[in-house]
């Protein structure tokens, strides 16, 4: 599985996308998976800033 990690302070502050659960209750976040890594590069895309495509990145990802 892939997921995608969205730099907040140009260092090191990375945090994963997480599905939209519509149960605003953010102590039960669910991190967005996907199963293909070209999907995953895709959406990871619509993140990024142009000047900044360094401060979003595609990863491996395994539940537990």
């Amino acid at each position: 599985m892939y997921a995608i990690m969205v730099c907040l302070d140009g260092k090191d502050d990375w945090i994963y996308v997480t599905e939209n659960t519509d149960k605003c209750n953010m102590w039960n976040l669910k991190v967005q998976t996907y199963e293909d890594a070209h999907e995953a590069m895709e959406v990871a895309k619509t993140f990024q800033h142009p000047d900044k495509p360094e401060m979003v990145m595609v990863v491996d990802y395994y539940e537990d």
